[in-house]
C-alpha cells in the first residue's frame, strides 16, 4: 500500500511538473501591452474624467463612494 501511495504522488508531481513548464513556455512569448495599448487606455482615462468634469459629476461621484464606504465600515 505504501508503494501504491508514492507511485500516485509521484505520477502527480510529474504531471504538474508539466502542466507548469507548458504554461511558462506559453508565457515565455507574450511581450506585455504595447504602447498603442497604453495610450488607448491613456485617452478612455481622460474621456471619463473630463466626462465627470463637464457633468458636474465630482460632488455625486464622493457622496455615493463616502456613503458606500460608511457601509462597509459602519461609521
Amino acid at each position: 500500500m505504501a508503494k501504491d501511495i508514492t507511485l500516485k504522488a509521484y505520477l502527480a508531481l510529474g504531471t504538474w511538473r508539466d502542466t507548469v513548464v507548458s504554461r511558462m513556455r506559453r508565457r515565455a512569448g507574450d511581450s506585455g501591452a504595447s504602447i498603442v495599448e497604453y495610450g488607448g487606455l491613456l485617452v478612455i482615462v481622460a474621456l471619463i474624467v473630463v466626462a465627470v468634469r463637464g457633468l458636474g459629476l465630482q460632488n455625486i461621484i464622493s457622496k455615493a463612494i463616502g456613503t458606500a464606504v460608511n457601509s462597509i465600515t459602519g461609521g
